[in-house]
């Protein structure tokens, strides 16, 4: 592929990509307005939705046996998430205002996932048993 092509193919793909993002979230937006869910419940299903891919991968690299690469890409997305999508948007909005309730929900399951992971990757909890578990926090 030339890098022309490359090029024109990223760019498109990157259209789509924000197109269907700002579809999910106006979407979203409606239904829970409507179901009366909190601001918190709509970030952690809009979170769902938008790392399913990551958490395709992560599954699928621990069925392969590949607990590393499966935290990997768990903590990976994460952090990158984290760092660039909050740090953006406090950048470019001069600063971030969030009631405290989001903060401590998302936080203690940021928290948890991140401790499951750890102890899958250390070797304290086998890779099954770390999933059931940080599938039941979001479960939740």
């Amino acid at each position: 592929m030339s890098a022309g092509l490359a090029i024109s193919a990223f760019l498109a793909g990157t259209v789509v990509s924000l197109l269907t993002s700002f579809l999910l979230v106006s979407r979203l937006e409606r239904v829970g307005e409507r179901l009366g869910f909190s601001e918190a419940l709509l970030g952690i299903v809009a979170a769902l939705a938008a790392d399913t891919p990551e958490v395709t991968a992560a599954v699928t690299a621990i069925a392969h046996h590949q607990q590393r690469v499966g935290a990997g890409v768990i903590l990976g997305s994460n952090v990158f998430n984290l760092a660039v999508l909050l740090g953006l948007g406090a950048v470019v909005a001069g600063r971030i205002g969030l009631h405290r309730k989001v903060l401590v929900l998302g936080g203690t399951i940021a928290g948890w996932v991140a401790v499951v992971t750890l102890a899958v990757v250390v070797g304290v909890l086998p890779a099954a048993a770390g999933l059931a578990l940080a599938l039941a926090v979001l479960a939740m």
